[in-house]
């Protein structure tokens, strides 16, 4: 399905402001009170998604788009939050692409937003800033991303997943999140061999290992371009990450 961007009749933007005041105060550095959260803020939040024109600039796309992803999510989960235990317990375990909702006057699923929207974008940060709800999720950012510091705001983001759970390194053996797996090739142009050739890897898991030392401290950084280690994948926590 193509996905319109260009759409007419609709209001010019979105205050992200309501989804801020959600996000300050029911989420933390790594876990949501889905519990907490009410209607008050989020859905008028929603409706103005659902009624917004799409912004054209990269940087309000981005932010745009993160922030509807994740505020779907979040509002999909808090939801639902007494009977389920992960996201995947919805809609026959694929509720990213099993459930529709309205955006910019378009419907669209959550697949449709990071596969079809985000992704081609061509900035891989963006899978630090999606949130899936999930333990093994890089953490969601307890403010809304804003077209203004865009750029620095994706940076804190994978700061903040570097730092948290992109990777486990347990002596000789470093472990990377499936996110890598699953998506490696959207790493690949930015931070493959070309931007710097580490010893004993290669291809995506090279890719992958050069964006965590770009985000990580000095010493982390110089061991992981060192080489020498073994590499595989971690098993991916769905566990909801609600407080």
């Amino acid at each position: 399905m193509h996905l319109s961007l260009l759409l007419t009749g609709l209001a010019l933007a979105v205050d992200h402001g309501p989804w801020d005041q959600t996000l300050s105060r029911h989420a933390t550095a790594t876990r949501v009170d889905y519990a907490a959260i009410g209607g008050e803020t989020l859905d008028p939040y929603l409706r103005a998604l659902a009624e917004s024109a799409p912004p054209t600039g990269r940087d309000e796309q981005l932010a745009f788009w993160i922030n509807a992803y994740n505020a779907l999510t979040v509002d999909l989960v808090a939801e639902n939050i007494g009977g389920i235990e992960s996201i995947r317990d919805l809609d026959g375990g694929d509720p990213w692409g099993e459930r529709s909702f309205t955006v910019a006057g378009q419907s669209v699923t959550l697949n449709d937003i990071e596969h079809k929207i985000l992704r081609p974008m061509g900035d891989p940060r963006v899978h630090a800033a999606v949130n899936c709800a999930s333990v093994g999720c890089p953490p969601l950012r307890a403010r809304a991303y804003s077209a203004a510091g865009i750029d620095a705001q994706l940076d804190e983001a994978c700061r903040t997943w570097v730092s948290q759970n992109a990777f486990v390194r347990s002596g000789e053996a470093l472990q990377l999140s499936k996110i890598f797996e699953w998506y490696g090739e959207d790493f690949v142009p930015a931070y493959g061999s070309d931007h710097f050739d580490i010893p004993g890897v290669d291809g995506e898991q090279e890719a992958a290992l050069n964006f965590i030392a770009a985000y990580s401290d000095a010493a982390t950084r110089a061991w992981i371009r060192a080489g020498g280690y073994r590499v595989g994948w971690r098993d991916y926590d769905w566990k909801l990450n609600k407080q």
